[in-house]
């Protein structure tokens, strides 16, 4: 069978059901290739994860003799059959996406039922284990898991201890359930190498919850991650008055965490809701300007409008200027820069990820201020930055390319 992929939401983020599809069919002798228009195809799958708000939906193609659709952009009812569910990810689909990098769930659904979240209605009431590491996980160095609510599945303390032993950096980018966190748990999480975790703070009426899982685990973790203790996604325009997401983001951030505004239904939210994840969420704005109602957003668009003469790289063509002008290096013009202006902005810099690149180096806080002083075999005398030795992986963080993450993040949202 010739069988064509339709990834329908796009391809910033790699569709878990599309690769396990396309690895089932490819054990099976099948041809499988992203839909081409001109092709002909005895079968085609088109996923879509969201809904008609930020995902429209795309004509049926006329060149397949049976379309199939699957995800939750088109309804609840729909998943795929245990045969394909539990095959290891065709990782190949997405090979940037998921260069040296492990995508999936070792559980599924959540008990707490939150009116804005579809996976209780989709995944059940309880979180329950669906598989082990090893069935999505061969090595990579990285892994991003998609659980909704691990800590609440009973069988919580063995997974994480699979996650531990698989000496991965691992990102839970869905978010731990901090209600639930205990000494116990907290020790199992301390020893997993942390490369992103992220709670969350939705509803006001569990503040106390919420604050005493925060708190506890402000006590006990032994690690930051840029120089906090996690990311704590904070939900707005949902039942929430403006004096209720201001104290949340402030007590946050007193607290010792990062504060990320998710704005639900934000096609239609007001100015004001979008200025508050712009202040919030661009940290170099939220560290300027602690106080949201001396937050100008003319100020910081007038910010963005640096003279072009003002280059990135200096002229060697390596350094990065840090000349300042009006007071703001190329270092604040890029932080200041929406997604827009950024992506205009590096269509004129060639940038070679990851750290030879003095585009992101110069942007390390470490790497700018430690370097060690050796000599090469032809007896020149070196200056190399400690991520030079780093095995792929800037062991200090990047703040560029942290922030550059956090923009997709939000990108990831509007496609929410």
């Amino acid at each position: 069978m010739k069988i064509g992929l339709i990834d329908v939401d796009g391809h910033n983020f790699p569709n878990l059901a599309l690769m396990k599809i396309s690895a089932w069919h490819k054990a099976r002798g099948d041809d499988v290739e992203w839909w081409d228009g001109f092709g002909q195809y005895d079968r085609v799958y088109m996923s879509k994860v969201f809904d008609e708000t930020y995902s429209p939906d795309m004509p049926e193609p006329l060149n397949a003799t049976e379309v199939i659709k699957g995800g939750t952009g088109y309804g609840l009812d729909n998943k795929l059959p245990d045969e394909i569910e539990h095959v290891y990810p065709d990782y190949f689909l997405y090979p940037d996406l998921t260069k040296d990098t492990a995508y999936g769930f070792l559980t599924r659904g959540c008990p707490r039922g939150c009116h804005f979240c579809i996976v209780a209605e989709k995944e059940g009431r309880r979180s329950c284990h669906v598989a082990e590491l090893s069935e999505w996980w061969s090595g990579q160095k990285n892994i991003v898991l998609l659980d909704p609510n691990l800590l609440a599945c009973p069988d919580h303390m063995r997974l994480l201890q699979q996650l531990i032993d698989s000496g991965a950096y691992v990102d839970f980018t869905q978010g731990l359930d901090c209600r639930l966190l205990t000494p116990e748990n907290i020790a199992a999480i301390n020893r997993v190498k942390l490369k992103q975790i992220h709670f969350a703070w939705d509803y006001m009426k569990e503040s106390a919850a919420v604050l005493r899982g925060l708190n506890l685990y402000r006590e006990l973790a032994t690690r930051k991650i840029h120089s906090m203790y996690a990311t704590v996604y904070t939900l707005v325009n949902y039942d929430t008055t403006m004096d209720e997401n201001l104290y949340r983001i402030y007590t946050l951030r007193d607290l010792g965490y990062d504060p990320y505004v998710m704005i639900y239904d934000k096609p239609h939210a007001p100015q004001e809701i979008r200025d508050l994840q712009r202040w919030c969420n661009n940290r170099l704005i939220f560290k300027a300007e602690p106080d949201f109602s001396k937050y100008s957003q003319k100020k910081w668009a007038e910010k963005e409008e640096v003279p072009e003469q003002i280059g990135l790289f200096g002229e060697d063509g390596m350094k990065l200027s840090m000349l300042p002008h009006g007071g703001m290096n190329n270092y604040d013009r890029v932080m200041c820069m929406t997604p827009e202006k950024l992506a205009e902005f590096l269509k004129k810099v060639e940038c070679r990820p990851p750290w030879d690149d003095a585009f992101v180096k110069a942007c390390c806080y470490k790497c700018k201020t430690e370097t060690v002083t050796m000599t090469d075999e032809p007896k020149r005398t070196l200056e190399v930055h400690p991520c030079d030795f780093a095995d792929g992986e800037c062991p200090h963080g990047s703040d560029i390319a942290w922030w550059l993450a956090q923009r997709c993040a939000d990108n990831k949202e509007v496609e929410k």
